[in-house]
């Protein structure tokens, strides 16, 4: 039997107890963040485990927002669904910047794993004015937010681009751990309502996605992932040129060119004009800055950082562009004839007899039209390089599967079957390892063809 006196003070501690957790239910999210990243302190990484969890409870309780004049009765504030998304963001934007120059850590993993779990759960929740609003929120991680705030009229309320931000953010989450069981399945139940098939991302979404990689991006693929595609691609490039005794190619295309990566490879192999095409602009902006000395791969130059003092760029031309939606009359021909007025169209934009493609088609499910697309960009006899992610034909019967990482792979067999419907033939095939990805290789092939000469009617010049 229990004494008195214990029972009493059990009363009183269990009385403390909950007038303690009352009071902390009724911390803001903002409190929240701030008092988890204190106690976080760079390693305790149990404290975000917490927080996810008790955002998401939260989260559960409070009522959805379903019509504009309910959604803040004039106030600036966001509603309580939004200011909990909100302090999801902050912790996941605190942890991925202060940890950028890390090594592997599963225990960050795994925390950030939760918290972006919790970030999809929530935006899948949203209602469409609720998604509007947060897309207009100034500080939101939202990619493809802008063309919403940038909208010449208020666009109707819509969940679209809640849901798009929701299928990435489930991905970082089972690429980071594995187990996440959650995750795994809130993912598979997006991929099953559009019916599992995928051939690519929007344009935008793409292009807002790599803008807000943009500024790490060469750091972490480099440092952290082993990156190898651009110097692989390059020494597939020059093996061509040696063979075929050339030294030089007179103009080539970098599809997909990023940062400037593979680019740094390609300058020494290019004669003419290299001509860079991507769908963000910040990494294009990056690009830019690229000397024959400095950037893309190389330490910036400290006697060249002034505007009037550079050196020579790696790029004659950088496009920002959607890689299926390039002629020539769009990409070369513009630069060709500002490098030699006296050309005509004709002699001087007839083509690329070089177009690369440095682990760009990884964003790509059927390579049917982005090929066609470098063919038509190319003369007779071009050299077609490119890197894909790797599959079997069991795993992906349509040729080509989504991966968790939110990455396409591709067969062999679908690869080929594009590339020779449309004229080219395959005179190069490696298997490689791209990149690395949680210290585990990463399955890839690199293939090279060349474009028939005999054409048919296309009144394309060799060059």
């Amino acid at each position: 039997m229990i004494p008195k006196w214990l029972f009493l003070v059990l009363s009183v501690v269990i009385a403390l107890s909950t007038r303690v957790a009352g009071a902390q239910d009724k911390r803001s999210p903002e409190d929240l963040f701030h008092e988890t990243a204190e106690k976080w302190q760079g390693r305790y990484y149990q404290h975000w485990d917490e927080f996810a969890a008790t955002i998401l409870e939260r989260f559960k309780k409070e009522e959805p927002v379903v019509t504009d004049s309910s959604a803040n009765g004039g106030s600036k504030t966001l509603p309580p669904r939004l200011d909990l998304i909100g302090a999801l963001e902050e912790s996941i934007l605190i942890i991925e910047r202060n940890t950028l120059h890390e090594g592997a850590n599963k225990k960050r993993d795994n925390a950030l794993s939760k918290l972006y779990h919790a970030y999809g759960y929530t935006l899948l929740q949203l209602t469409a004015i609720e998604c509007q609003l947060l897309a207009l929120d100034p500080h939101t991680l939202l990619i493809g937010a802008e063309t919403i705030k940038n909208a010449a009229s208020p666009p109707t309320p819509s969940t679209h681009i809640c849901t798009e931000n929701a299928e990435n953010t489930l991905r970082n989450a089972v690429t980071l751990d594995a187990t996440n069981a959650e995750a795994q399945a809130l993912l598979d139940t997006i991929l099953e309502e559009e019916d599992g098939v995928h051939t690519r991302k929007p344009l935008e979404f793409m292009a807002a996605l790599f803008d807000g990689f943009a500024d790490t991006f060469d750091e972490k693929l480099l440092k952290g992932l082993n990156y190898q595609v651009p110097k692989l691609v390059g020494d597939v490039v020059n093996k061509f040129a040696k063979k075929n005794g050339r030294k030089t190619y007179r103009h080539a295309l970098d599809a997909g060119s990023g940062t400037g990566l593979a680019g740094r490879y390609l300058r020494p192999l290019v004669s003419g004009l290299l001509i860079g095409v991507d769908a963000s602009q910040k990494m294009l902006d990056i690009a830019a800055d690229c000397t024959l000395t400095a950037g893309c791969g190389l330490p910036p130059d400290p006697e060249n950082n002034k505007d009037d003092n550079k050196g020579p760029p790696l790029y004659d031309g950088l496009l920002a562009m959607d890689l299926e939606a390039m002629t020539v009359a769009s990409t070369l021909l513009p630069f060709a004839l500002k490098a030699n007025p006296q050309e005509t169209a004709k002699s001087t934009g007839s083509g690329f007899d070089l177009v690369v493609a440095a682990d760009v088609l990884v964003y790509f499910g059927s390579l049917d039209t982005v090929i066609r697309t470098f063919r038509q960009v190319s003369v007779p006899g071009a050299l077609l390089v490119f890197s894909c992610e790797r599959t079997t034909s069991e795993e992906a019967p349509l040729g080509y599967r989504l991966l968790p990482s939110g990455r396409f792979a591709h067969t062999r067999e679908h690869v080929e079957k594009a590339a020779s419907k449309v004229g080219y033939v395959l005179r190069s095939y490696e298997e490689i390892v791209p990149r690395q990805e949680k210290g585990e290789d990463v399955l890839g092939h690199l293939f090279a063809f060349e474009l028939e000469r005999q054409q048919d009617g296309s009144g394309r010049d060799e060059l």
